[in-house]
């Protein structure tokens, strides 16, 4: 259903003469797929931050049965955080995402070979703690470097799409709105208050909350002025 939405989207941007060049979503290939097969082969594609960070951090999750540190809650948030991080100050820069992979496999375990003296303190002072490791001292498990070094070595073959991602925040932010209007727990779509639901979200997502006053003045202005007019009339 999403696909067709999007395709349905795309074709009426294209008939009203709107130019779009790029879209951003998750990594489903079949949409991106078919909007080129039946609008226009030439659209390029970002991936969604939003989607890429919870699918990095769903596979640094599934290591936890294998390797118990990372059952430690501050480990493992530490090394979310991390993630996050380097690929939020790499935007635009590959090759900075390739580095910064290669540390999270490393900088947990005390090598800063691959490090930048921009985030990491142990460069210049090697004695520093780990505040979020258990004795501040740093990861002392081969297995788990092994298997974290795979997990960052996938991603960093991907550097060039995660250094030019974009973010779907704005709409998810919308349909929360339109959500909060017109419940899917409740049957609007044959109800004519629909129109009038989705409307007040768009007004709420363009002026903010004090749309209510205008639609409420505009309401009274123009309940005076119907009212006037029956006045003069009936006179």
């Amino acid at each position: 259903m999403e696909q067709d939405m999007v395709i349905e989207i795309m074709r009426k941007c294209k008939d009203s003469g709107a130019s779009v060049d790029t879209i951003i979503a998750d990594d489903d290939t079949t949409t991106i797929a078919k909007i080129k097969q039946s609008v226009n082969p030439d659209i390029k594609k970002k991936s969604d931050k939003n989607h890429v960070k919870k699918n990095i951090g769903n596979a640094l999750y599934s290591l936890r049965n294998k390797h118990k540190k990372l059952q430690n809650p501050k480990i493992f948030k530490y090394l979310q955080k991390c993630l996050d991080y380097m690929l939020a100050q790499n935007q635009g820069d590959a090759k900075g995402v390739e580095n910064g992979f290669e540390a999270m496999s490393r900088h947990p375990f005390g090598d800063h070979s691959f490090c930048q003296s921009t985030w990491c303190h142990h460069i210049d002072n090697p004695q520093r703690k780990y505040t979020s490791f258990p004795y501040g001292k740093p990861l002392r498990d081969i297995p788990l470097q092994t298997a974290l070094g795979d997990l960052m070595h996938n991603y960093k073959t991907q550097s060039q799409k995660l250094s030019t991602m974009g973010s779907t925040q704005a709409n998810e932010s919308f349909n929360k709105t339109v959500a909060s209007k017109a419940p899917k727990t409740k049957f609007y779509s044959g109800s004519a208050s629909l129109n009038r639901r989705v409307a007040s979200a768009v007004a709420q997502k363009n002026e903010g909350q004090s749309y209510l006053l205008k639609v409420q003045c505009n309401f009274y202005l123009n309940y005076h002025i119907i009212s006037l007019r029956i006045l003069f009339l009936s006179t």
